[in-house]
């Protein structure tokens, strides 16, 4: 019965050990869901942490702002949204306008979609960010 115990404990202790090491929730294992998680991963993956997040101007709220950009943070159904916040924050500040789009579980639809969005806002002159693509840039 002492050798059961001994090796139940074993066990015990390397599960733990398992989950602790195994199941950690590093910011690549998490699952990213809305759109500030989204936000906020791609600040730091991309800026560092160094932009600005929610900046107050004049009807509205600019989710990233950097040095040059006034960054809406959308996800691909809202682009239109996005687009016109993007320009009503550039306008407020003076800095160019900046729309970055992430897709939860993109489809091929998606990418085509998302193909139009970066053609509009070139026309635009609104630089245009995917954050998927610059997350897993980032990872590398």
């Amino acid at each position: 019965m002492k050798i059961f115990i001994k090796i139940l404990i074993q066990h015990i202790l390397i599960v733990a050990v398992v989950c602790v090491f195994g199941c950690s929730t590093s910011q690549e294992s998490v699952k990213l869901k809305t759109e500030k998680d989204f936000q906020n991963a791609f600040n730091k993956a991309y800026f560092r942490g160094k932009a600005k997040s929610e900046v107050t101007v004049k009807y509205g709220r600019i989710d990233l702002m950097t040095g040059n950009f006034a960054i809406e943070v959308d996800r691909l159904s809202k682009f239109h949204e996005g687009i016109g916040q993007a320009l009503h924050y550039a306008r407020e500040t003076g800095k160019q306008a900046g729309l970055a789009i992430f897709i939860i579980d993109p489809s091929k639809k998606d990418l085509i979609k998302l193909k139009y969005v970066i053609k509009l806002c070139e026309l635009h002159g609104i630089k245009v960010w995917y954050i998927n693509d610059e997350l897993k840039k980032a990872k590398k």
